[in-house]
């Protein structure tokens, strides 16, 4: 099977001459369709700038970066525009980031919904069945600002997948949460990546949250080596 994402010898720097700081230094990683990664490291590790070019937000000034067979190292901005909204889903460190606060939960989810595929009762189904998959059966009326961090997340997960991307990119999904709220939403969210057949790449300090996923990298001053997840626990939602 072909890898979804191919990442070879990647690099990046900030600045030019005396003022240039290396954020990553000839990163390897593959991730196959419907696996799940976990990039972890401490604040400043470059694990974000690595999501970022993952995303398509930053161009990489080193190395090869093809997701579902595009070139994000060689894409122009019309062609990384078209790639998050057709192939990626990312979840901001703050996930309001991504919300439109004027709009309720199903009209935030419907935004991108309505976007990619046109209106109708199926576009309606799919943004209700990502916000009940999230837990938010109740709250589908209420603006961002009336939720809880906990509730701002889930539907910040929920606006991500709205067009059914291959990869969902989440940073720090879990950083505002208290533990055991966490693992709610990641064991909700890995039920719902499993029905949905969605890969997912989780940048997190955290971890913990390696024990939701099937591979896990540690980024140490830009560079990337293999961790070892807990066993048996990535496909089985424990604690």
């Amino acid at each position: 099977m072909e890898p979804l994402v191919s990442v070879s010898g990647l690099s990046h720097t900030y600045g030019v001459k005396e003022n240039r700081a290396v954020a990553l230094r000839r990163v390897d990683l593959e991730v196959a369709p419907g696996e799940r990664l976990a990039i972890m490291g401490r604040s400043g590790s470059g694990k974000t700038t690595l999501l970022n070019i993952l995303a398509g937000l930053e161009t990489p000034t080193g190395g090869r970066v093809v997701i579902a067979g595009r070139d994000l190292a060689a894409a122009g901005r019309r062609d990384r525009e078209a790639y998050r909204r057709n192939v990626a889903g990312y979840v901001w460190q703050q996930p309001e980031d991504g919300l439109l606060p004027g709009l309720t939960a199903v009209e935030n989810v419907m935004v991108p919904v309505l976007a990619g595929r046109g209106s109708g009762p199926e576009q309606v189904a799919v943004a209700l069945g990502l916000l009940d998959a999230m837990g938010l059966r109740e709250r589908l009326h209420d603006r961002p600002a009336l939720l809880s961090p906990l509730e701002m997340q889930r539907l910040a997960v929920a606006v991500a997948l709205a067009n059914r991307p291959l990869l969902l990119l989440a940073d720090e999904l879990t950083a505002r949460l208290d533990w055991d709220v966490a693992c709610e939403l990641l064991g909700d969210l890995t039920s719902l990546l499993d029905r949905l057949g969605t890969a997912a790449i989780l940048v997190t300090h955290d971890p913990r949250v390696a024990r939701y996923v099937d591979t896990a990298l540690m980024i140490r001053d830009g560079v990337a080596a293999a961790a070892t997840p807990e066993p048996g626990l990535a496909r089985g939602h424990s604690r």
